[in-house]
């Protein structure tokens, strides 16, 4: 029996589902037409119904029936799953522990909707709320942007939601999963928010998902949201984006700012695509929503804060929560590698010192909008960035310098822009451009690494490049691990990535690999994201047969084992400062340094590229010989 994805795919063409959003022409077996993912003049957007996929050869974008829907309406797979379902008179049996989990989740929007209502109707019509009323009339905000926004007031007492909810038949333990109520050390319940200008924070469905509150008197935190619930995360939701989605959609740029009082003001004067990531450095689940409407991004930075290592962190997980292209570059013997430059483009809006975004707004929006058209780009941001947190008097400060920095420039993708930087970086520090040059290279063969925070372990994070290129091709090609068997669950750094190549390499031991859809149904829900990814970037690989394919393969893995040693030996040689005063310890850590480095030069050895370079492997073979007469 088919399942529910493949009978949707038998009763739905490709060519069908595409037609309303690209006008296409038959060309031989295929149909072209103008790519709806990015703006082009020549069609290079191809439809091959044999197949039921979808290539643009202008941008990358591939993929299916849902891949299609999911990009083009925004969706997630769950979403396009019931939409093609309904479209196509396909029957979907939910299970019994999604049904209940769905039940709950629209229980808590009931909730969050009357709550919004209440708070809202207070701020309106209650005495209590002046002082509310009037702060919202010192800093700009008019009565069409309250009532259109439904703020509301929280009054200064401790039951007054409880019992309204409670009132209209709610039950005390739903207002607690909704995390509108705190329970009492000593029993009972009082409300979440008291004596709080209340905004009400939407997804992208306009549903009331959660709260954020600004204190109005000397209560502590100024700012107090919602805590994690069925249906809120704050890591994963930006203030305004229901009302900016299709703003940000048609002028294809978000501008992102960190306050609910920048967004009100912003869109009140029809500045309409900016949001807010409720206070917090921007995360990976944030960019995530917002890359599926531009790759366009403008962060607006407070002038004290621009260069401090929270904002500097903030865009490490903007930069790799975006896509990244994946550029062939030939090597020897008409092989290809890959190089992979950002998909996007950041710039950073540093503000006036000692101002908001708002402020700046009713000061002047033609200052505002020249601040906008002005922002720099994310790379001249990190160049002022880091060199200002560095003494560039001192060498290992310099080195230090050209390490951050060459990530940066390696993901530029354009020869003639990176060449223009690469001769910055050099007249910064005052080194030969082919010092630059050489570590630019280094930097490419390697992907950074994803750093100490859980949060840059993102869905499509720089560092987890080589990772998820292995597993693409795996998911293509099963056969390939035979070519390096001593690939294993710990060369990948990424959690995730680790989980599904162990799935993965479960079933290639098996001599099978399910069809994409089958994979999408078999696969733990928690990783049906990544796995997504994973499928649209195998669908651009050539045949499984491919000889180039393999080479890729194994390329790929010395890559990952080669990043593991250095780690390691990161870790030892920091390790190796620390035991100054114990040189029996020293000489034990040397010599685990010397371990690793020689298995990273005989993975070095490996490398075919070598034959064109015979110099180069005469060299490392003789620091090979000399490292093992040190360790004899």
């Amino acid at each position: 029996m088919p399942s529910p994805v493949e009978e949707i795919k038998e009763r739905l063409g490709i060519v069908e589902l595409v037609s309303p959003y690209v006008a296409l022409k038959k060309s031989g077996k295929s149909y072209k037409g103008l790519c709806p993912f990015h703006t082009e003049k020549t069609p290079s957007f191809y439809v091959f119904p044999d197949k039921g996929n979808y290539h643009c050869f202008g941008c990358g974008a591939n993929g299916d029936i849902f891949t299609f829907l999911m990009k083009t309406e925004n969706l997630e797979f769950p979403e396009a799953l019931r939409t093609l379902a309904e479209r196509t008179g396909v029957v979907l049996v939910p299970r019994q522990v999604t049904a209940a989990e769905d039940q709950a989740r629209e229980r808590l929007r009931q909730i969050n909707a009357a709550s919004a209502q209440f708070y809202h109707n207070l701020l309106l019509n209650s005495s209590q709320a002046q002082g509310a009323r009037d702060y919202l009339v010192r800093r700009g905000v008019n009565a069409e942007t309250i009532v259109s926004w439904e703020l509301g007031y929280a009054l200064d007492q401790w039951t007054v939601l409880l019992d309204h909810l409670t009132g209209r038949g709610y039950a005390l333990d739903e207002l607690a999963a909704a995390g509108l109520v705190v329970e009492r050390q000593g029993g009972g319940h009082y409300d979440r928010f008291r004596h709080r200008l209340i905004f009400p924070i939407r997804d992208q469905k306009g549903n009331v998902t959660g709260f954020g509150g600004r204190a109005l008197g000397d209560e502590e935190p100024k700012y107090l949201n919602s805590p994690q619930t069925l249906i809120f995360d704050k890591s994963g939701s930006l203030y305004g984006i229901h009302q900016a989605r299709e703003a940000i959609r048609r002028a294809q740029q978000a501008i992102i700012v960190e306050g609910y009082m920048d967004v009100l003001i912003a869109h009140q004067m029809g500045i309409n695509t900016v949001v807010a990531s409720l206070g917090t450095a921007l995360t990976d689940k944030q960019v995530s929503i917002l890359k599926k409407l531009t790759t366009n991004l403008v962060l607006a930075l407070d002038a004290d804060v621009a260069g401090d290592e929270a904002t500097l962190r903030g865009l490490e997980v903007a930069r790799g929560a975006l896509d990244y292209k994946a550029i062939p570059v030939p090597t020897w013997k008409g092989l290809v590698r890959f190089e992979y430059k950002l998909d996007a483009n950041i710039h950073i809006l540093s503000l006036p010192r000692g101002k908001d975004p708002d402020e700046v707004m009713l000061e002047s929006r033609q200052l505002w909008q020249e601040l906008v058209d002005g922002a720099e780009p994310v790379v001249d941001f990190y160049f002022r960035a880091v060199a200002g947190r560095h003494d560039l008097s001192r060498p290992k400060e310099k080195a230090q310098v050209v390490q951050e920095l060459v990530v940066i420039i390696r993901e530029i993708g354009d020869p003639v822009v990176e060449s223009h930087y690469v001769q910055r970086l050099a007249q910064l520090v005052g080194v030969e451009e082919k010092v630059i040059a050489s570590a630019l290279a280094r930097a490419k063969r390697v992907r950074r690494p994803a750093g100490a925070g859980e949060e840059l372990l993102s869905l499509l994070a720089p560092a987890a490049q080589s990772e998820e290129y292995c597993l693409a091709l795996l998911l293509q090609a099963p056969g390939i691990l035979a070519e390096r068997p001593d690939l294993a669950p710990e060369d990948f750094t990424d959690p995730e990535n680790r989980q599904i190549f162990e799935i993965l390499r479960g079933f290639a031991y098996r001599g099978e690999m399910p069809a994409p859809e089958v994979l999408r149904e078999r696969i733990d829900q928690a990783l049906l994201p990544r796995v997504e990814v994973l499928i649209q970037r195998s669908a651009s690989f050539p045949p499984a047969e491919d000889e180039q394919l393999r080479a890729g393969f194994v390329d790929c893995v010395r890559t990952l084992r080669r990043r593991g040693l250095r780690e390691r030996e990161a870790q030892l040689r920091a390790l190796l400062a620390e035991a100054e005063e114990d040189p029996e310890e020293q000489a034990h850590l040397q010599r685990m340094v010397n371990l690793l480095l020689l298995e990273e030069m005989e993975l070095l050895l490996e490398d075919p590229s070598l034959q064109a370079n015979p110099e180069e492997g005469e060299r490392i073979a003789g620091q090979i010989a000399n490292l093992r007469r040190q360790l004899q």
